[in-house]
C-alpha cells in the first residue's frame, strides 16, 4: 500500500529529471563560457557593470 502512496513521488521524479539534467547542463556551459570569457578579456565586467559610488559620467569617457 505505501508503494501506491509513493507512486505519484516517483512520477514526478522520474518526469522531472531530464529538465534538472537540462539545467545542469546550461549552467555547466554557462561557467564555462564565462571563466573563458573572463581570462580572454578580463576588464570587460569593469567596463559593463557599473560601480556603486562610481561617477557614471567619468566611465563613459573611458569606452
Amino acid at each position: 500500500m505505501a508503494a501506491f502512496a509513493a507512486l505519484p513521488a516517483a512520477i514526478v521524479a522520474v518526469a522531472s529529471f531530464p529538465v534538472a539534467a537540462a539545467i545542469a547542463l546550461a549552467l555547466f556551459a554557462g561557467v564555462v563560457a564565462g571563466a573563458a570569457l573572463g581570462r580572454r578579456y578580463p576588464g570587460a565586467v569593469d567596463r559593463t557593470l557599473p560601480i556603486p559610488g562610481g561617477d557614471s559620467a567619468s566611465a563613459a569617457g573611458d569606452r
